[in-house]
């Protein structure tokens, strides 16, 4: 794991936390998402995923951010991150005013694209924004 990996994973027990449907991955419960795996690189870290089903997942690896929400499967990679925050009106769309409720990211890249992930509500989403809102702050800074 490199050093990335431990702040990134720090930062989420920090500022939120794993739920029902996320999880830290770790040896006891990594098999479970083996059929995710297939999507990563060599030598890429799996560090913290979302999964609902085999539809609609989150996966936070030491260099990418990938995930599906049935219809749209996304693959960015965290130095292309530029802005991070709620998805306030596909929320709102959903009649969802309650923060604490909310599910989705909106995650902007460096060549003006913009995706909307959907994570676990309560303390896993507040966890992965932080995390999230940490490696954009990186790219934004340099």
């Amino acid at each position: 794991m490199n050093n990335k990996s431990s702040l990134y994973i720090s930062i989420f027990k920090r500022k939120g936390g794993e739920g029902l449907e996320t999880k830290i991955i770790n040896n006891n419960n990594k098999r479970r998402y083996e059929s995710l795996f297939l999507e990563l690189e060599d030598n890429e870290q799996p560090l913290i995923i979302y999964f609902k089903n085999m539809q609609t997942w989150f996966m936070l690896t030491d260099s990418r951010t990938l995930f599906s929400d049935g219809e749209i499967h996304s693959i960015l990679n965290n130095s292309e991150i530029i802005e991070v925050r709620p998805a306030m009106q596909e929320e709102f769309k959903e009649g969802l005013i309650d923060k604490e409720k909310f599910t989705r990211l909106k995650l902007k890249t460096k060549n003006n694209e913009y995706f909307i992930c959907k994570i676990e509500h309560g303390l896993p989403y507040k966890g992965l924004y932080q995390v999230l809102h940490f490696i954009m702050t990186k790219n934004v800074s340099r």
